[in-house]
């Protein structure tokens, strides 16, 4: 809805590109000639979207290759072939049709473009719209005739030619008033919807009566011929939404809670469609994320400027500190690690407490580097470290433990018997004698390396309808994501986002819609480094030692995510993780058979139907948000339904 928007907020993405790309070109020197190759010829036949898929090939080599420039018209012709008519079969069985309203604000539209806008929802397979379109008071002759000419030919179309310029919230707020469809979506004047898009709302609207939906999309060049970037996104994440806007087209609400909301504010020139969100979430109860390409948004050529970045960032930190009033959430929004992306940061009660549980057996110097990096990074949070020793025997190990005995924050408590994960860390919250509102689970391997990480996931984990806050993991070289939250289903049964993907020096990557750096819900976290309630944690009875070593904290994760508290994924929280490099799978070798068959039985509907924040169009045999080529065609989608319920808590589940 704001162009001038769209043009700035891609300004800092196409920058960092370009740093990447140097980057990783310079960083294996032997490739540098073949790589170069690849890249300039991925940017030449498909910009940035498929540069981008080539970079994150360059380090893993079992990533497919890159798709042709044809992918998306290939797709294109299984819609025409094979989707539609099976749609129109459906709808012609329909008993009892819901009308959906499509709202358009137009202004000085090119011709060619106002009349693609207008062609693409005439051309829809489903029949029950209403096209409501008002005119801004457009300065060229042509819109106000293109508009009245198609409004005379199609009944469907209403429109409102306002005599005055009033700026395009208050022009959809005029095209709100037009409709008497229960449900309507937003459109731009100069955008296109696919020929399913308004049945795939219908369908929602008829089977989930959602409050609020919203689809992927794809970004297309000015005349809409190439594809320049996919937008796939996950179910609805709210921690995501307050990190980043990551909900754009397609856009649609009950209409009647639109009006409730007083529809988008009038007092704003810029991120107006953002602040809507944001306050129809607070009041949505069911909200429908479709998991498929319904909306093409044009870009347009043309330069913004600093100030103009500077404003957006300004508009949307405000809107959010309004939002966190709304909810009730003491805390503040700060600037993120890019443009248009935002930190929350909630004030941490003074009643927090954290035991921080680190079993090991030996290791004693791993378990030294540990202990004091995580005294020289948490400066105000209380917490209290409890070691347990795993019957160890090597002599240094032990003396350092007996040393720590004398220390006023640490515990250590001697563990006997089999190597059983759950079984190490039930024991020890059993042990526990003081009172704490917070459990860390630590692998003895994770140093942490800058001040403030437990008080950024404390900060998150407080909150009632939190359960778990998992951290990102580095490999020792500081520069290689080992943990960025957990893909349940990714390469079988579950793999960390982001593994082995290599970071620039300032260790800022914005990765697939910023989510390496934005705070967003995650269906499981690596137990690593994992904060989690204990009040939680008692309400799910801890671990379940039927997995003795393998998918224990998925599975606790999936448990935690069954009874309604979210998981977050805090990437301000960054630690190292020692693990070795050479500790990936290698193929057909399953180190813990037992737990994997007793984890993938037990969960199996879960595999089946899918992670709700892992979009089905990425591939899973990839851990890089990589989009799965060709594009995958079906009549049948799983929409991903998010309920809120009582106490904040919410419900995900599918339907289609």
């Amino acid at each position: 809805m704001t162009r001038s928007y769209s043009t700035v907020r891609r300004i800092p993405h196409q920058l960092r590109q370009l740093s990447r790309s140097l980057y990783q070109l310079l960083s294996n020197p032997r490739q540098l000639g073949s790589n170069s190759s690849k890249l300039y010829r991925a940017w030449k036949e498909g910009g940035t979207q498929l540069l981008k898929r080539q970079l994150l090939t360059l380090g893993h080599p079992e990533a497919p290759a890159i798709a042709p420039t044809d992918s998306w018209q290939q797709y294109q012709q299984q819609v025409q072939t094979v989707l539609l008519p099976a749609l129109k079969q459906e709808i012609s069985l329909l008993q009892d049709p819901v009308t959906i309203g499509i709202l358009v604000p137009t202004y000085n539209t090119p011709v060619d473009m106002l009349n693609a806008m207008i062609a693409s929802v005439q051309n829809q397979i489903y029949p029950n719209w209403q096209l409501c379109i008002v005119d801004d008071a457009s300065t060229l002759p042509h819109v106000r005739r293109i508009l009245q000419s198609h409004a005379e030919k199609d009944q469907r179309i209403r429109l409102h030619l306002s005599d005055s310029n009033r700026g395009v919230s208050h022009t959809t707020n005029q095209a709100l008033e037009l409709t008497d469809a229960p449900f309507c979506v937003f459109l731009d004047h100069d955008d296109l919807l696919q020929p399913q898009a308004i049945y795939r709302v219908a369908q929602s609207v008829m089977h989930d009566a959602p409050d609020m939906l919203y689809s992927d999309e794809i970004l297309v060049s000015p005349d809409a011929q190439n594809v320049l970037q996919y937008f796939h996104r996950p179910a609805f994440s709210p921690e995501y939404l307050r990190s980043h806007p990551y909900i754009v087209h397609l856009i649609g609400f009950r209409t009647s809670m639109l009006r409730e909301l007083g529809g988008l504010d009038t007092g704003l020139s810029i991120s107006q469609d953002y602040d809507l969100i944001l306050r129809a979430s607070e009041r949505a109860q069911t909200i429908v994320h479709i998991p498929e390409v319904l909306y093409q948004w044009r870009t347009h050529t043309g330069s913004a400027g600093h100030e103009k970045m500077q404003q957006v960032m300004a508009t949307s930190t405000a809107i959010l500190q309004r939002h966190l009033e709304r909810q009730g959430k003491s805390g503040s929004a700060t600037h993120g690690a890019s443009f248009n992306f935002f930190n929350m940061r909630y004030d941490i009660a003074d009643d927090q407490r954290v035991a921080i549980i680190i079993p090991t057996k030996n290791h004693g110097s791993l378990v030294k580097q540990c202990i004091d990096s995580i005294r020289s990074t948490v400066h105000t949070t209380a917490y209290d470290i409890i070691l347990i020793d795993h019957a160890s025997n090597d002599v240094d190990s032990l003396a350092y433990f007996e040393k720590l005995k004398s220390s006023d924050d640490v515990t250590v408590l001697r563990y006997e018997g089999v190597f059983n994960f759950s079984s190490i860390n039930n024991w020890a919250v059993q042990q526990l004698t003081s009172t704490y509102s917070h459990y860390l689970f630590c692998n003895n391997d994770i140093e942490a390396i800058e001040s403030g990480w437990l008080e950024h996931m404390l900060s998150q984990c407080q909150d009632s309808s939190v359960g778990m806050v998992g951290a990102q993991l580095l490999y020792p070289d500081r520069t290689s994501i080992q943990h960025a939250g957990v893909c349940v289903g990714a390469f079988g049964i579950a793999e960390h986002y982001g593994k082995f993907l290599k970071l620039p020096p300032d260790r800022v990557d914005i990765a697939f819609m910023g989510r390496l750096i934005s705070t967003h819900e995650v269906s499981a976290v690596t137990a690593a480094c994992v904060l989690m309630r204990a009040e939680v944690f008692d309400a799910i009875d801890g671990y379940d030692e039927k997995l003795a070593v393998g998918f224990g904290d998925v599975d606790l994760c999936l448990r935690t995510l069954q009874q309604g508290w979210r998981i977050l994924y805090c990437p301000q929280a960054t630690l190292i993780h020692h693990e070795s490099f050479s500790r990936g799978k290698a193929e057909g070798y399953d180190p813990h058979p037992e737990d994997s068959a007793l984890f993938s039985q037990r969960w199996r509907k879960w595999l089946d139907a899918g992670d709700p924040y892992f979009n089905p169009a990425f591939s899973l045999t990839h851990t890089c948000w990589l989009v799965d080529m060709p594009i995958h065609c079906s009549p049948t989608i799983h929409r991903r339904i998010y309920q809120q319920r009582p106490q904040h808590l919410q419900h995900l589940r599918h339907s289609s």
